[in-house]
């Protein structure tokens, strides 16, 4: 059974924090204080699921302090940002470093659920793809080293033509190389298979983009 998701509030502030305990308790929500940021890095398991809910300002490591070191750590926890002190300049910049929301005090009790719910989603969501990026890598590293390069070669725009020229290979069985390779990879289709190559960092996602009429 997954663990039940935690959300950490950290605020050096008492009362605030406190009232904001009880909102998110009052709500069925898992909560978890912490008056500074040092505390909370101390206690935090990456392992569970959750989410962040921190102040701009704090004393020992402020909120943009505490999100770089959760990025350095490589911790990706979905964070909430709060100030009472209308921090417009650092707002942004913690929403450019992928804050899911900043909320300014004093706040309703909706607009925090929305954020918290916005916040659980996306770390929900960022666990699964991890899972799945895990499960896929595990997958291609069970592949050989010449497995692993034709199978570069497959999911590449390259025609099947020009990959039997570079591997000095017949047509015919550069497609029982894919057959194979989504065997071994476990791809229910080409399209999967596209899929795994770019969780795996073998290719790029390339979005076409919309093409301007003249003098437009």
């Amino acid at each position: 059974m997954a663990p039940r998701p935690v959300i950490h509030a950290v605020d050096d502030d008492r009362c605030f924090r406190e009232a904001l305990e009880r909102t998110l308790r009052t709500t069925g929500h898992c909560v978890q204080g912490y008056s500074c940021a040092s505390a909370f890095l101390e206690a935090l398991d990456p392992s569970v699921p959750g989410c962040l809910i921190t102040d701009l300002r704090m004393p020992d490591m402020n909120g943009l302090e505490l999100q770089r070191t959760l990025r350095e750590r490589e911790i990706r926890l979905a964070i909430v940002f709060i100030s009472g002190h209308g921090d417009t300049t650092q707002a942004i910049a913690a929403l450019k470093s992928g804050a899911i929301d900043f909320l300014e005090k004093p706040f309703g009790e909706q607009a925090l659920l929305r954020s918290v719910a916005r916040a659980l989603e996306k770390d929900s969501a960022d666990r699964r793809l991890a899972g799945e990026r895990a499960l896929v890598m595990q997958r291609f590293s069970n592949l050989t080293r010449r497995e692993q390069q034709i199978f570069a070669l497959i999911v590449s725009d390259l025609p099947n033509k020009e990959i039997a020229r570079q591997l000095r290979i017949s047509p015919r069985t550069v497609e029982h190389h894919r057959e194979r390779a989504m065997l071994k990879m476990q791809a229910q289709s080409f399209s999967e298979l596209i899929t795994m190559s770019v969780l795996c960092g073998i290719r790029e996602i390339h979005l076409a983009l919309p093409q301007q009429s003249p003098g437009s």
